[in-house]
């Protein structure tokens, strides 16, 4: 599936890219140092015995964890370093992992999945309407989607270009850099992400908004928060194609 693809920033980064995401894992399936993990999977369900894609995949943090939560995972990037890295980590080829580019069409899993989920891609996704596209083909009649991404507003609150809000397509430097991974990401506003989202067919089931864990900690105590983090770094939204 490598011929024609579009090149990924994230092989440049693979090897930097993975060590973050070993550090990561170190809390243990089911918890991440952003506090996504454990509502994502609240919003997925249970996924045993169900056919899920991973839609961005990476080096396969999240494809790991709903393997374990008995799933039969299929990880899909644009990266083919990550998923070599990926590949990898699966000896036992547990889960299936697959380098293509997930906002072209994917004919061969049309109405595939029981369910997908993303953990922080869809802000790297270019092309954002085909990407949800794609996915929505991807599901079966009764398939939902649950997806984490940067809340789009919180992003220009906190690094003070909140005029820029409506300026889509811009990139924006990515919090990876702190890593040493130098990437960036789109940034859209909400109504276009959720226009994408509803012109693919999908129904929205359910918007969260989730707080950086150390910040989380200092709200529930109504203690003092930096201008930046008064509103919720991330955001998770879950889908069903009806």
């Amino acid at each position: 599936m490598t011929m024609g693809l579009k090149r990924s920033d994230y092989d440049d980064y693979a090897t930097e890219y993975a060590a973050l995401v070993a550090r990561r894992e170190r809390a243990g399936a089911g918890s991440d140092d952003l506090g996504i993990v454990p509502h994502l999977l609240e919003l997925l369900g249970d996924v045993s015995n169900q056919v899920v894609l991973d839609a961005g995949c990476g080096e396969g943090y999240l494809a790991r964890i709903l393997t374990a939560r008995g799933a039969r995972v299929t990880g899909i990037d644009l990266s083919p370093r990550l998923i070599a890295l990926a590949r990898a980590r699966d000896p036992g080829r547990r889960i299936a992992y697959e380098t293509a580019d997930l906002s072209a069409p994917l004919p061969e899993f049309r109405a595939h999945f029981d369910a997908v989920a993303s953990y922080m891609v869809l802000n790297d996704v270019e092309d954002y309407r085909g990407f949800a596209a794609t996915l929505a083909q991807a599901l079966k009649t009764g398939g939902r989607a649950v997806l984490a991404f940067n809340n789009p507003y919180a992003y220009v609150v906190r690094k003070r270009i909140a005029s820029s809000y409506f300026a889509s397509g811009m990139t924006c430097p990515c919090g990876l850099s702190a890593a040493g991974i130098e990437v960036s990401f789109y940034h859209r506003t909400l109504g276009e992400y959720l226009d994408a989202f509803l012109a693919a067919g999908l129904h929205l089931t359910k918007l969260l908004d989730v707080d950086h864990p150390e910040i989380a900690t200092v709200r529930a105590t109504e203690g003092s928060l930096p201008e930046g983090e008064k509103l919720p770094r991330f955001m998770i939204l879950a889908l069903a194609k009806p």
